[in-house]
């Protein structure tokens, strides 16, 4: 069971600079999660510099921000560092920029060295969005820095 509160903003002890999710990167996304039970979720509008074609997110993007959550609720749910062995992402709908959209995951199951997690993007009840991951679990603990690769 999860240490981390249930419902308030939640970032990475050691972000390293991130991405997706270090404040510290200023060309970054910035993304922030919450935890409720086993669900990881951000709430997210992505600016418009991140866009595909015109007011669309670039597919990329939608990528990164489902496996920044997918490491989030690993880290928020298990107290487990991983890094990313596979993503597999399918588009549903268009996302549009500059409008809130919520990211959630679950971890699904748990293997002897990774982790599998299923997330969505939701837009008004709407999948646009929607992924499964394998999670290769990092032996470093939590808020320590890795040597691993960084997702």
């Amino acid at each position: 069971m999860s240490t981390w509160p249930e419902d308030v903003d939640l970032s990475f002890p050691a972000d390293g600079g991130c991405f997706g999710c270090s404040p510290a990167n200023a060309a970054g996304l910035h993304m922030r999660f919450r935890r409720r039970g086993a669900l990881v979720y951000a709430d997210f509008a992505v600016p418009d510099r991140f866009h595909g074609g015109p007011g669309i997110v670039h597919g990329g993007i939608i990528a990164t921000m489902l496996d920044e959550v997918s490491c989030a609720c690993t880290v928020f749910t298990r107290d487990q560092r991983v890094v990313t062995g596979e993503l597999s992402v399918r588009y549903v709908r268009p996302c549009p920029v500059e409008a809130s959209v919520r990211l959630e995951a679950r971890g699904v199951d748990e293997y002897a060295r990774y982790l599998v997690v299923e997330d969505q993007v939701v837009k008004d009840g709407a999948v646009l969005a929607q992924s499964t991951g394998k999670f290769f679990k990092d032996a470093a603990p939590v808020g320590a820095p890795s040597d691993a690769p960084s997702d």
